[in-house]
């Protein structure tokens, strides 16, 4: 569901909410939460489903699977100062991940998943970037846009990746990767023409 309101009297805006369930059987669902989903056997260097216990709990939430995404932005130009202000807001459900066990069998080490996929997921995530920017013309030959912008104004600290998801670990569930933290980056932008 979208809604969006057009550019007039100096501001625009637009809003999405978007709700999915992702689920199946792929080669990725042995995977854990930071890996990325993929549905092919060739070229992925996987060996899942050649051990019928690779396919154990791997039926569920993809990797990817987000159930609720969240997004808006706005913008807004400064009446007399002309500069335009804007702000891009966006929020996330966490991805899925399951407790796994390390089982030595007779055909070697085998990963298998000891929860449903899904049965957990990474921390939800609400990014808030924010723009100011000033267009300053160079007479017939074109313009220059001047940018500051402020990422992850709201320094997110949600987790992407864990140090592993098997139980028996004691860095069991810990997370290693996270959000980028709040940046501030300056650009310019040259455009030649009209």
């Amino acid at each position: 569901m979208a809604v969006e309101k057009r550019l007039s009297d100096g501001w625009q805006a637009f809003g999405s909410y978007t709700f999915s369930r992702t689920v199946g059987l792929q080669p990725s669902s042995g995977g854990a939460a930071a890996d990325p989903q993929f549905s092919s056997t060739f070229g992925a260097g996987t060996t899942f489903g050649r051990d019928p216990n690779s396919l154990t709990n791997a039926r569920g939430r993809l990797p990817d699977d987000r159930p609720h995404v969240l997004r808006g932005s706005a913008s807004v130009q400064v009446p007399g100062a002309r500069f335009v202000v804007a702000a891009n807001v966006q929020h996330f459900s966490g991805k899925p991940w399951a407790a796994s066990a390390q089982m030595a069998l007779p055909q070697g080490d085998q990963r298998i998943l000891i929860e449903p996929r899904g049965a957990r997921r990474l921390s939800s995530q609400t990014l808030l970037d924010l723009r100011l920017s000033r267009t300053i013309a160079l007479g017939g030959v074109g313009r220059v846009e001047l940018l500051l912008d402020v990422l992850n104004a709201l320094n997110e600290t949600a987790a992407e990746a864990l140090a592993t998801d098997n139980v028996f670990s004691p860095n069991f569930g810990q997370p290693t990767v996270f959000v980028d933290p709040r940046r501030v980056m300056l650009g310019v932008r040259l455009n030649l023409g009209r």
